[in-house]
Protein backbone atom coordinates (compact mmCIF):
# COMPACT_ATOMS: atom_id res chain seq x y z
CA UNK A 1 0.00 0.00 0.00
CA UNK A 2 2.56 2.60 0.84
CA UNK A 3 4.18 1.79 -2.85
CA UNK A 4 1.25 2.33 -4.73
CA UNK A 5 0.77 5.63 -2.47
CA UNK A 6 4.19 6.59 -3.34
CA UNK A 7 3.30 6.05 -6.98
CA UNK A 8 0.04 7.83 -7.14
CA UNK A 9 1.48 11.10 -5.14
CA UNK A 10 4.28 11.13 -8.05
CA UNK A 11 1.86 10.38 -10.75
CA UNK A 12 -0.70 13.29 -9.40
CA UNK A 13 2.43 15.65 -8.88
CA UNK A 14 3.93 14.94 -12.90
CA UNK A 15 0.36 15.29 -14.09
CA UNK A 16 0.18 19.07 -13.35
CA UNK A 17 3.21 20.00 -15.25
CA UNK A 18 2.47 21.93 -18.04
CA UNK A 19 3.30 19.94 -21.24
CA UNK A 20 5.47 22.40 -23.51
CA UNK A 21 6.83 24.44 -20.75
CA UNK A 22 9.26 26.89 -22.73
CA UNK A 23 12.92 27.02 -21.29
CA UNK A 24 15.34 29.47 -21.57
CA UNK A 25 18.24 27.23 -22.37
CA UNK A 26 17.74 25.01 -24.86
CA UNK A 27 21.19 23.06 -24.10
CA UNK A 28 20.54 22.81 -20.41
CA UNK A 29 16.78 21.73 -20.07
CA UNK A 30 15.99 19.96 -23.92
CA UNK A 31 19.65 18.10 -24.70
CA UNK A 32 19.39 15.84 -27.93
CA UNK A 33 20.52 13.08 -26.09
CA UNK A 34 20.11 12.00 -21.95
CA UNK A 35 24.11 13.27 -21.72
CA UNK A 36 24.40 16.13 -24.71
CA UNK A 37 26.13 18.93 -24.12
CA UNK A 38 27.67 17.69 -20.39
CA UNK A 39 26.51 20.72 -19.32
CA UNK A 40 26.15 20.14 -15.38
CA UNK A 41 22.31 19.74 -14.72
CA UNK A 42 22.82 16.80 -17.39
CA UNK A 43 25.31 15.14 -15.40
CA UNK A 44 24.51 15.84 -11.78
CA UNK A 45 23.12 13.57 -9.60
CA UNK A 46 19.72 14.10 -8.96
CA UNK A 47 19.08 12.57 -5.80
CA UNK A 48 21.29 10.97 -2.98
CA UNK A 49 21.19 7.84 -5.09
CA UNK A 50 23.58 9.10 -7.58
CA UNK A 51 21.46 6.98 -10.59
CA UNK A 52 23.25 8.71 -13.36
CA UNK A 53 24.74 6.98 -16.28
CA UNK A 54 26.59 10.34 -17.82
CA UNK A 55 30.37 11.18 -17.16
CA UNK A 56 32.42 14.57 -15.72
CA UNK A 57 33.42 16.42 -18.23
CA UNK A 58 36.64 16.12 -19.80
CA UNK A 59 39.34 18.23 -17.08
CA UNK A 60 36.42 19.37 -15.15
CA UNK A 61 35.88 18.46 -11.35
CA UNK A 62 32.52 18.18 -10.07
CA UNK A 63 31.73 18.92 -6.73
CA UNK A 64 28.44 16.95 -4.68
CA UNK A 65 27.45 16.92 -1.61
CA UNK A 66 24.55 16.52 0.44
CA UNK A 67 23.18 16.82 4.51
CA UNK A 68 20.39 13.89 5.44
CA UNK A 69 18.43 13.45 8.17
CA UNK A 70 16.42 10.83 10.06
CA UNK A 71 12.69 12.58 9.95
CA UNK A 72 10.79 9.86 11.59
CA UNK A 73 9.18 9.79 14.97
CA UNK A 74 8.94 6.28 15.66
CA UNK A 75 11.74 3.48 14.75
CA UNK A 76 15.32 3.04 16.09
CA UNK A 77 18.28 5.00 16.34
CA UNK A 78 18.62 8.88 14.93
CA UNK A 79 21.03 9.03 11.98
CA UNK A 80 22.59 11.99 10.19
CA UNK A 81 25.68 12.78 8.02
CA UNK A 82 27.34 15.40 6.20
CA UNK A 83 29.43 16.29 4.11
CA UNK A 84 28.49 13.02 2.06
CA UNK A 85 30.39 14.37 -0.70
CA UNK A 86 31.75 12.86 -3.73
CA UNK A 87 34.25 14.89 -5.96
CA UNK A 88 34.32 13.67 -9.70
CA UNK A 89 36.75 14.25 -12.55
CA UNK A 90 36.45 13.67 -16.13
CA UNK A 91 40.08 11.96 -16.74
CA UNK A 92 38.97 11.49 -20.92
CA UNK A 93 35.93 11.73 -22.49
CA UNK A 94 34.21 8.41 -21.28
CA UNK A 95 36.01 7.76 -18.08
CA UNK A 96 35.66 9.71 -15.16
CA UNK A 97 37.45 9.16 -11.95
CA UNK A 98 35.71 10.01 -8.15
CA UNK A 99 36.47 9.94 -4.66
CA UNK A 100 33.30 9.95 -1.79
CA UNK A 101 35.12 11.99 1.03
CA UNK A 102 35.10 10.70 4.66
CA UNK A 103 31.37 11.50 6.14
CA UNK A 104 30.61 12.43 9.82
CA UNK A 105 28.09 9.79 11.65
CA UNK A 106 25.42 10.57 14.03
CA UNK A 107 23.89 8.09 15.72
CA UNK A 108 21.58 8.91 18.64
CA UNK A 109 21.52 6.81 21.93
CA UNK A 110 19.75 7.11 25.20
CA UNK A 111 18.70 10.23 27.02
CA UNK A 112 21.09 12.39 24.41
CA UNK A 113 23.52 10.32 24.57
CA UNK A 114 25.38 9.39 20.61
CA UNK A 115 27.80 7.97 18.99
CA UNK A 116 30.07 10.26 16.36
CA UNK A 117 32.35 8.68 14.12
CA UNK A 118 33.72 9.10 10.41
CA UNK A 119 33.18 6.60 7.20
CA UNK A 120 35.92 5.33 5.31
CA UNK A 121 36.76 7.09 2.10
CA UNK A 122 35.70 5.31 -1.07
CA UNK A 123 37.72 6.00 -4.06
CA UNK A 124 35.57 5.16 -7.80
CA UNK A 125 35.91 5.45 -11.59
CA UNK A 126 33.06 5.40 -14.09
CA UNK A 127 33.81 4.24 -17.73
CA UNK A 128 30.41 5.50 -20.48
CA UNK A 129 29.79 2.26 -22.61
CA UNK A 130 28.38 4.35 -25.55
CA UNK A 131 24.99 5.60 -26.65
CA UNK A 132 22.60 3.06 -27.85
CA UNK A 133 19.09 3.96 -29.40
CA UNK A 134 19.21 7.49 -27.68
CA UNK A 135 19.97 5.96 -24.50
CA UNK A 136 23.74 6.13 -22.71
CA UNK A 137 25.25 3.94 -20.36
CA UNK A 138 27.90 3.71 -18.33
CA UNK A 139 29.91 1.00 -15.53
CA UNK A 140 31.00 2.10 -12.23
CA UNK A 141 33.07 0.26 -9.31
CA UNK A 142 34.07 1.89 -6.17
CA UNK A 143 36.02 0.31 -3.02
CA UNK A 144 34.18 1.70 0.51
CA UNK A 145 31.54 3.21 -0.67
CA UNK A 146 29.82 5.64 2.00
CA UNK A 147 26.70 4.77 3.86
CA UNK A 148 23.55 4.87 2.28
CA UNK A 149 20.46 7.52 3.92
CA UNK A 150 19.01 4.33 5.15
CA UNK A 151 21.68 2.46 6.45
CA UNK A 152 21.75 0.51 9.71
CA UNK A 153 25.49 1.65 11.38
CA UNK A 154 26.49 -2.07 12.13
CA UNK A 155 26.97 -2.32 7.85
CA UNK A 156 30.73 -1.41 7.09
CA UNK A 157 30.59 -1.01 3.33
CA UNK A 158 33.25 -2.48 1.09
CA UNK A 159 32.66 -2.31 -2.73
CA UNK A 160 29.70 -1.63 -5.02
CA UNK A 161 29.71 -2.00 -8.87
CA UNK A 162 26.73 -0.60 -10.98
CA UNK A 163 25.70 -0.86 -14.38
CA UNK A 164 23.83 3.00 -15.34
CA UNK A 165 21.53 3.57 -17.99
CA UNK A 166 20.14 7.16 -18.95
CA UNK A 167 17.42 7.84 -21.40
CA UNK A 168 15.53 10.98 -22.32
CA UNK A 169 12.32 9.95 -24.58
CA UNK A 170 10.89 13.45 -25.21
CA UNK A 171 11.97 17.37 -24.61
CA UNK A 172 12.82 17.95 -20.40
CA UNK A 173 12.18 14.03 -19.36
CA UNK A 174 15.11 11.51 -18.34
CA UNK A 175 14.89 8.31 -17.15
CA UNK A 176 17.42 6.76 -15.47
CA UNK A 177 18.35 3.32 -13.90
CA UNK A 178 21.08 0.85 -12.49
CA UNK A 179 21.38 -2.43 -11.27
CA UNK A 180 24.27 -3.74 -9.48
CA UNK A 181 26.29 -5.38 -6.21
CA UNK A 182 26.51 -3.97 -2.97
CA UNK A 183 29.43 -5.90 -0.17
CA UNK A 184 29.78 -5.18 3.22
CA UNK A 185 30.46 -6.32 6.55
CA UNK A 186 28.60 -6.95 8.94
CA UNK A 187 30.32 -5.81 12.20
CA UNK A 188 28.06 -6.94 14.92
CA UNK A 189 27.50 -10.71 13.41
CA UNK A 190 30.85 -11.61 13.34
CA UNK A 191 32.04 -9.77 10.46
CA UNK A 192 30.09 -11.74 8.40
CA UNK A 193 30.57 -10.38 4.44
CA UNK A 194 27.69 -9.93 2.54
CA UNK A 195 26.92 -9.44 -0.87
CA UNK A 196 23.54 -8.11 -2.41
CA UNK A 197 22.09 -6.74 -5.43
CA UNK A 198 20.32 -3.79 -6.02
CA UNK A 199 18.72 -2.02 -8.05
CA UNK A 200 16.73 1.23 -9.38
CA UNK A 201 15.05 3.90 -11.31
CA UNK A 202 14.30 7.11 -11.82
CA UNK A 203 12.23 10.01 -13.31
CA UNK A 204 12.92 13.19 -13.77
CA UNK A 205 11.32 16.18 -15.43
CA UNK A 206 12.89 19.58 -16.00
CA UNK A 207 10.24 22.40 -15.36
CA UNK A 208 11.88 24.79 -16.54
CA UNK A 209 15.32 26.27 -16.98
CA UNK A 210 15.85 26.62 -13.37
CA UNK A 211 13.69 24.35 -11.32
CA UNK A 212 13.65 20.22 -11.52
CA UNK A 213 12.25 17.24 -10.06
CA UNK A 214 13.30 13.07 -9.57
CA UNK A 215 11.04 10.56 -8.28
CA UNK A 216 13.54 6.98 -7.73
CA UNK A 217 12.55 3.99 -6.63
CA UNK A 218 15.58 1.69 -5.34
CA UNK A 219 15.48 -1.62 -3.79
CA UNK A 220 18.30 -4.07 -2.44
CA UNK A 221 18.05 -7.85 -0.58
CA UNK A 222 19.76 -7.21 2.70
CA UNK A 223 19.95 -3.64 4.34
CA UNK A 224 20.48 -3.84 7.51
CA UNK A 225 21.94 -6.55 10.20
CA UNK A 226 18.93 -8.68 10.61
CA UNK A 227 16.69 -7.59 8.31
CA UNK A 228 14.87 -8.90 4.86
CA UNK A 229 15.01 -6.75 1.51
CA UNK A 230 14.47 -3.22 1.88
CA UNK A 231 12.95 -0.55 -0.88
CA UNK A 232 12.53 3.31 -0.66
CA UNK A 233 11.40 6.18 -2.42
CA UNK A 234 12.66 9.21 -3.15
CA UNK A 235 11.28 12.49 -4.32
CA UNK A 236 13.68 15.44 -4.91
CA UNK A 237 13.55 19.07 -6.09
CA UNK A 238 16.59 20.46 -7.81
CA UNK A 239 17.23 24.65 -8.49
CA UNK A 240 19.84 25.57 -10.86
CA UNK A 241 21.31 28.90 -9.10
CA UNK A 242 23.49 29.33 -12.10
CA UNK A 243 25.66 27.04 -14.67
CA UNK A 244 27.65 26.45 -12.19
CA UNK A 245 26.01 25.29 -8.99
CA UNK A 246 22.76 23.22 -8.24
CA UNK A 247 20.71 23.06 -5.17
CA UNK A 248 18.77 20.18 -4.27
CA UNK A 249 16.33 19.36 -1.55
CA UNK A 250 14.70 15.69 -0.96
CA UNK A 251 12.63 13.42 0.94
CA UNK A 252 12.70 9.78 1.52
CA UNK A 253 11.02 6.84 2.57
CA UNK A 254 11.92 3.08 3.17
CA UNK A 255 8.29 1.23 2.47
CA UNK A 256 9.70 -1.74 4.83
CA UNK A 257 12.24 -0.69 6.98
CA UNK A 258 15.16 -3.15 8.09
CA UNK A 259 15.61 -3.93 11.72
CA UNK A 260 13.08 -1.30 12.84
CA UNK A 261 15.38 1.70 11.65
CA UNK A 262 13.45 5.10 11.23
CA UNK A 263 11.77 4.84 7.99
CA UNK A 264 12.05 8.57 6.77
CA UNK A 265 14.63 10.82 6.37
CA UNK A 266 14.76 14.66 4.21
CA UNK A 267 18.47 15.73 2.84
CA UNK A 268 19.52 18.76 0.50
CA UNK A 269 22.68 19.94 -0.47
CA UNK A 270 24.83 21.35 -3.55
CA UNK A 271 26.74 20.28 -6.85
CA UNK A 272 29.18 22.49 -7.83
CA UNK A 273 31.40 22.60 -11.16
Amino acid sequence: MAIRRFVVSIALLLAFVAPGTRHADAATSNPRTACAGRTLRAVASRTHGKVNACIATLHRFILETTYYQNASRLGGTALAAFPEARIRYGLAPRIEAYIDYPSEIAKSGNRGTGVYFMTGAGVGGKVGLGEFHGAYFSLSGEEHPPLSALANTAIVPDSLYNLYGNWSPKRSWLLGASIGSYSYTQSNNALAHVVTPTAAFSISHDLNARYGITAEIATQSVAAFGGSDQTSGTLAIQRVINPRLIFSFELGTAFNASAGSKPHYLGFGFTFR
